[in-house]
């Protein structure tokens, strides 16, 4: 999933997962789960207008600036896990 965030935070595998989550009361963009293939990305395309928080669909203002991070499934020595991505900080320009 990628998810999306005003708010940065620092919690290191959190819920069981491996990694480090950089986003708190975050949203996530469940309708674009995808499959990284042999190649290990992807691209997901944001809409400024339509970016998933908990509460719902916002739109980021012009001048604000968010936060995006992929949390995706991972093998560790052949064990399913969960694991984070760097995050990206992104500045919506009016």
């Amino acid at each position: 999933y990628l998810i999306a965030s005003t708010t940065a935070i620092n919690v290191n595998m959190p819920g069981g997962s491996l990694g480090r989550l950089c986003l708190g009361g975050s949203g996530r963009y469940v309708n674009a789960v995808q499959n990284s293939g042999a190649s290990g990305t992807y691209v997901t395309f944001v809409n400024p207008m339509n970016i998933p928080q908990p509460t719902g669909f916002v739109s980021a203002a012009p001048g604000e600036t968010w936060l995006f991070q992929y949390w995706h499934r991972d093998s560790v020595g052949g064990v399913a896990v969960s694991n984070f991505s760097n995050a990206a900080r992104v500045m919506f320009q009016p």
